[in-house]
């Protein structure tokens, strides 16, 4: 990636050559095709599947300044694998969360992708249903509608990356107020404890974005405890792929004012 993307002007790849390629600093608002940022990414996609035999894509799914916060780039994830297939990828790698649990919608992130790389043309909104209802329960419907309204916060203005921080003009507080009402009314319609502890997981992007948007509030009418019990009941240990840490996260929680 980086200074080595752009393909060779009078080299051509071996047949037994797989090159690998990184979008690493593309807007994932959009998908490849539609966002003006990604049309370099895009260009240099292009010159190498004209030249190389096989290409290999290593991709970015998580938001890696901050794996709790929300992450709304599920409307790019299909059409973006169907772009690397039909520029000559012969496999994918989406690199998610790697390091721990807690990763927004990792679990529904996860099967989805899954069932993409398995077959591009897969129904996502019958996939993403199905997830809902049966790793939800009753609680479904109102995950989806927390979800629905994350999504729906991407407009054409809209442009994130893989460091997307909590001062981001997506969010605003009363998405904030708006998605933490609906967890707690999907927690209070969960069929049982392990159901329950599913949506509590579901529910850390959002008081993560309040403990860092709202410091001082978050410390005082008990989001940050109701965060770290759910952290620590969890086993969650790293909060980002590098940088921040729990005991940072504490110390810019305790210091707020």
């Amino acid at each position: 990636y980086r200074y080595t993307r752009k393909p060779p002007r009078n080299i051509s790849p071996e047949p037994n050559v797989v090159v690998r390629l990184c979008p690493i600093e593309a807007c994932v608002a959009h998908s490849l095709t539609t966002c003006v940022h990604n049309q370099p990414f895009l260009a240099d996609l292009k010159g190498w599947s004209a030249i190389a035999p096989h290409l290999f894509i290593w991709d970015y799914v998580t938001n890696f300044e901050a794996y709790f916060l929300p992450y709304p780039n599920f409307n790019v994830l299909q059409p973006n694998l169907q772009t690397f297939q039909q520029n000559k990828a012969i496999g994918v790698m989406e690199q998610g969360n790697y390091q721990d649990r807690g990763g927004e919608f990792a679990e529904l992130r996860t099967y989805l992708i899954s069932r993409l790389l398995w077959n591009p043309a897969s129904d996502t909104k019958e996939i993403i249903n199905d997830f809902m209802n049966g790793y939800y329960g009753r609680s479904g419907a109102i995950v989806k509608r927390y979800f629905d309204l994350l999504q729906g916060q991407v407009n054409a203005d809209t442009h994130m990356h893989i460091g997307l921080k909590a001062d981001n003009p997506l969010f605003s507080d009363e998405f904030v107020r708006e998605s933490i009402v609906l967890f707690e009314t999907a927690l209070s319609m969960a069929d049982n404890e392990e159901i329950r502890r599913r949506i509590a997981l579901a529910s850390v992007p959002v008081l993560y974005l309040k403990c860092k948007r709202q410091p001082k509030l978050a410390r005082s009418d008990g989001t940050y405890d109701s965060f770290l019990k759910i952290i620590r009941q969890e086993g969650i240990t790293r909060y980002a792929e590098y940088g921040e840490t729990p005991a940072s996260f504490a110390e810019f929680i305790r210091k707020a004012d």
